[in-house]
């Protein structure tokens, strides 16, 4: 494979503090990364993948209720509505306003506050 056919690479400086590198190098001497640029990568790498931008779909509200009504089914017991829509792959303020529909409607009930 020649120089143009591979992917070039390119480097870049950052500044830590003292604290941020020896944390670094306490991961480097447990085994879990093989340098400091080996860290870099892999972090750049996953901020890369949350930065991605996420697919939108238009689903009716209807639907929405549907498949919160299937995972509760699946997934018994108390729920964050950010959890539901992050497990189905919903926004969040759809999920909200239709949980709180479910609740008027009597289809699920609020569980008890943690605080209680």
């Amino acid at each position: 494979m020649t120089k143009t056919e591979r992917e070039q690479a390119y480097q870049i400086a950052v500044r830590l503090t003292k604290v941020e590198h020896e944390r670094i190098q306490e991961m480097i001497r447990a085994g879990l990364f093989r340098s400091a640029a080996d860290f870099a990568r892999e972090a750049v790498r996953d901020k890369l993948r949350e930065a991605e931008p996420l697919s939108v779909r238009t689903i009716s509200s209807k639907d929405i209720e549907a498949l919160i009504d299937s995972y509760l089914a699946k997934h018994p017991g108390p729920h964050f509505a950010s959890e539901i829509a992050e497990a189905l792959g919903l926004d969040f303020r759809s999920t909200l306003e239709t949980v709180r529909r479910m609740i008027e409607k009597r289809k699920i009930k609020r569980s008890r506050s943690r605080m209680e």
